[in-house]
This record gives C-alpha cells, sequence and structure tokens, in this order.
C-alpha cells in the first residue's frame, strides 16, 4: 500500500469527537453506556444516554439469521416480480430478489435462469416481519469494524452519514493503494461509518485482508458444501446491535453476565479492540445491574401508547399492519403566547420525541404523523424543518416526505430489524 505525505489523508482532522450524537440531541462525552443483560430467555441491548433509553433490542440467543450465509433450495420462482422465494433451513423460506447480480448455483452450472430445485448461495439481509419472510440477496458481504467486502462487484461505496472530508480522503487513499486495487477485481468495498474514526490506513489494510482471506476461504469450499449448509456464521445478534452504535455514544459496555462478558471481549478483540477498554463486569450484590438503570420500568415506557412531553402535551402512538399513526395532543399545556405560538412550541418539542421514539421503538415502513394544525406557513416551515434535522440524525435512514394539504407528515424510515414490541414478545425459537 503507497504512503505519502498526502496519503495519510488528514486522518485526524476528520475525528474531532469532543462531542457526539446519543438519540436525536448532542450528549456530552461520557454520557453514554451500554447494557447488555439476560431477559426473560433474551438478551438486551440497551443504549443509555445518562438515565435516559435512546436504543434498545432484544435477542433470542439462538436465533441469529441476519448476515448469515446459506446454501438453500429454489421453491417457486414469480417471473412476474423478478424474484424466487427460497428454503435456506427446513421449514424456513425467504424472498430472494433475482435482479442486479449473478448468483452462485452449487447443483449445476448457471445459465442465466434460477429454476425450482437450483440449490443457490444466499445472505439473509432482512429479518422476517409479521407476515413476511426474511429478504436474502445473493451479494455475498463481508463486514468488520470499519469496512464490509461486497462479493461479485467492484464499487467502492460508502456509508451515508461519513463525513464529506473523510470520504474524500478515502477515496483518494483507495485510488492509490495497490492492495484495494488488487481486492476490487473481484470484490466491492464499503466503508462503514465506523471508518470515520479511523487514525492509522495500516489498520485498515490489516481488515481487508483479513476480510479476503475470509471470503476466499468461503468461496473455495461452497461447492463442496451440501443444501441447508451454514456457510458463514454471523456474530450473535446483540453484539451486531452493539457495533451498529456509533462507538463515540458510549463510554462503557456493561454486563452482569459471564458469558456474554466471554463472547464480547472476544468480538471486541477481533473487530472493535478500540473500544475493550470500555467493557466492565458489574457486580454488586445488592443492587442489580437491571435495578440500577430501571431496565423494566423503560422497557414498558418505551412500548406505552401514550408518550407526555415535559409541556404536559402528549403524543398517541397507534401500530396499524399497514403504517404507523403518531398523533400529537396539547394535553395539559397552557401557553402564555398566543395560540399558533403555543402549538409549534408543543410541535417542536413533539417532533424531538417523536424522533427519539422512532429508534427506541425501531419503527420503521410509513409513519404518519398528525401534528397540531397551525395556519401561519413559516411556523409549518420551521416545523418541517426542524423534523427533518431531527431524524437526519438517525442512524437507520428515515426520510420525511411532505406535509398533506390535511396536516398530515409522512415519513418513512428503513426495515431491517423487527420493532422493539415484537422482538420482546418473540417466544424462544431455536434457528441456527
Amino acid at each position: 500500500m503507497k504512503s505519502d505525505s498526502n496519503s495519510d489523508m488528514e486522518w485526524n482532522e476528520c475525528n474531532d469527537n469532543s462531542e457526539y450524537r446519543t438519540g436525536m440531541t448532542r450528549q456530552k462525552a461520557g454520557d453514554g453506556r451500554v447494557l447488555l443483560l439476560r431477559w426473560d430467555q433474551k438478551v438486551l441491548t440497551l443504549l443509555y444516554a445518562g438515565n435516559r433509553l435512546i436504543q434498545a433490542d432484544a435477542c433470542l440467543p439462538d436465533d441469529n439469521v441476519l448476515d448469515q450465509i446459506y446454501i438453500g433450495k429454489v421453491k417457486n420462482v414469480a417471473g412476474n416480480i423478478q424474484a424466487a422465494f427460497v428454503e435456506y433451513m427446513p421449514g424456513k423460506l425467504c424472498f430472494l430478489p433475482l435482479r442486479g447480480s449473478e448468483p452462485v448455483i452449487t447443483n449445476r452450472k448457471y445459465d442465466g435462469r434460477i429454476l425450482a430445485g437450483d440449490e443457490i448461495v444466499l445472505q439473509i439481509c432482512a429479518e422476517s416481519q409479521k407476515q413476511k419472510e426474511a429478504r436474502a440477496t445473493t451479494s455475498l458481504s463481508f463486514s468488520g469494524s470499519c469496512v464490509t467486502l461486497v462479493y461479485g462487484r467492484n464499487q467502492l461505496t460508502y456509508a451515508a452519514d461519513l463525513p464529506e472530508k473523510q470520504r474524500k480522503n478515502l477515496k483518494a487513499y483507495a485510488g492509490q493503494s495497490a492492495l484495494i486495487t488488487e481486492i476490487r477485481k473481484e470484490y466491492g468495498i464499503h466503508f462503514d461509518a465506523a471508518s470515520k474514526t479511523l487514525t492509522d490506513p495500516s489498520e485498515l489494510e490489516k481488515e481487508l485482508l483479513r476480510l479476503k482471506e475470509e471470503a476466499d476461504q468461503l468461496r473455495q469450499t461452497m461447492y463442496h458444501r451440501t443444501c441447508f449448509s451454514l456457510l458463514y456464521k454471523a456474530p450473535s445478534a446483540w453484539l451486531k446491535c452493539l457495533k451498529s452504535y456509533d462507538s463515540g455514544d458510549y463510554e462503557k459496555i456493561l454486563t452482569d453476565d459471564v458469558s456474554i462478558l466471554e463472547e464480547t471481549k472476544a468480538y471486541l478483540e477481533r473487530y472493535q479492540p478500540a473500544d475493550l477498554s470500555k467493557l466492565v463486569f458489574y457486580e454488586d450484590p445488592l443492587l442489580s445491574l437491571s435495578k440500577l438503570y430501571s431496565v423494566e420500568t423503560r422497557l414498558t415506557e418505551a412500548l406505552e401508547r401514550k408518550v407526555w412531553l415535559k409541556s404536559g402535551g402528549y403524543l398517541v402512538i397507534e401500530r396499524t399492519e399497514a403504517f404507523t399513526c403518531v398523533d400529537v395532543n396539547s394535553g395539559k399545556y397552557i401557553g402564555k403566547k398566543g395560540k399558533e405560538e403555543t402549538f409549534l412550541h408543543i410541535n417542536l418539542e413533539a417532533a424531538q420525541e417523536i424522533g427519539r421514539q422512532l429508534r427506541l421503538r425501531n419503527i420503521s415502513g410509513i409513519i404518519i404523523i398528525d401534528f397540531i394544525n397551525m395556519e401561519r406557513f413559516e411556523f409549518n416551515k420551521t416545523l418541517m424543518k426542524k423534523l427533518k434535522e431531527i431524524v437526519g440524525m438517525d442512524p437507520v435512514p428515515t426520510t420525511v416526505v411532505d406535509m398533506t394539504p390535511l396536516g398530515l407528515v409522512e415519513v418513512t424510515r428503513k426495515k431491517g430489524k423487527r420493532s422493539l414490541w415484537e422482538q420482546l414478545n418473540r417466544k424462544t425459537e431455536k434457528t441456527s
């Protein structure tokens, strides 16, 4: 890998972490904690800012298919939607779009067609939700701490929330790196959001070499494996939740479970060595970790239909099969200013809390928000601008679509994991 004074690309200038975002507001360093707990046959991954719960995930310890790579059997092909339904484990179906990539078929030579009975290599990219099957892809990816290799592509891509300066520096570095040029003959490279913390280009080279070795090994063995084989086992689900957090959002990772501690330590040593010093084993016989952070109370609040605002207003959050609706109400608030100014104050506070609730509850798909109606155009413009800023800080891609003539605001949030309500109400079912 080439290196000169310019190729170090001002790495350190891109890594000012004196402040960082947690949830929908900026927090001072030191406020953040991650808790890893066993709870009702699940493992909880909880991100706190101070005493406030920002994000929560509940994972079944033996139920992890996301990012894993299997040899599945095509059950049927739906030509009208250019997709196939594939059994990736006995009795488990996934939805596989057929556009955009050349699949690997292990029981015959690929001739441009996908047929029922084909044994195909695929990776689960989205969990099953409600009545929908898990979603899969034939573009196999191998993730590290800050970069991902994608088999069958040769593009350089970047996380949407990667700072523009760091993106330019990475692009310049990739253009002069002999290793990256060689890897791109067979793999695409995606720079994850965590790459913004890179301070040493040699660390990137080590990770790329390790991921390439892992990917090459899988490609050499997949033609010799039987149908339903698990070719690549992803880290435990709660560890992937930890990886999704910005490491600047927390200064400690706390657990009171020895087995979780050991697995997390091994994971951090391999994928996030810079965070290893943050891992702490909590021991206090008089006060459990869950009691210390009021976990049961916080989870109960995260599932309640009504959410109170500090002003005395409140939100009502309703889940339906097709979308989620959020109603904003003035409640007990009595403003000292005019009616329009009062409504704007409540709506702006509601927008802040809605952003937090979308992340905390992991609400995805279509969200319809019924703010308190305001007649003044400039107030509606202020509200929409603020809402866009708030959801723009969400780690999950979230878009404010528009405000309808009736004053309803449509928001879309990318689907990935199940909602928190679904996660907490799932029953233990071993699937891997």
